[in-house]
């Protein structure tokens, strides 16, 4: 029996979430798709999630409040951010934010599937 792992996927775009979706299906890996934050800990509570890969803005509660509760609760939870920045802020500025509080790797949207699928191998690390 081979080993899949379920990724938790959080963002308020549901047409990005099944995009991500269908690039990690591909790489052998389950996931769960959640639209907010607060539903992204529901599942954290409930499934077996191998990893989150969590966007920094959201309507309900910021990535970055995100992977702190995650980091609280969960502290060995493997987190991948990912962002397109906000105004005037470049993503690399919010996404070296989120590395320090936590996330394994940051994303800078638009990524491609082969950036996505490297970020998740090495933020999940040997299975």
């Amino acid at each position: 029996m081979t080993f899949r792992p379920l990724i938790l996927l959080v963002d308020d775009d549901v047409t990005l979430l099944q995009i991500l979706s269908s690039h990690l299906h591909l790489e052998g890996s389950e996931t769960t798709l959640s639209q907010t934050a607060a539903q992204a800990i529901e599942f954290l509570q409930e499934l077996p999630v191998s990893l989150v890969v969590v966007d920094i803005f959201m309507p309900d509660q910021d990535g970055m409040e995100t992977i702190g509760e995650i980091r609280a609760r969960w502290p060995q939870m493997p987190i991948v951010a990912m962002s397109g920045g906000w105004r005037t802020i470049g993503p690399d500025t919010i996404l070296e934010t989120a590395k320090a509080l936590g996330a394994q790797a940051a994303l800078a949207k638009p990524f491609d599937r082969a950036t996505l699928v490297e970020a998740v191998r090495r933020a999940l690390g040997p299975l």
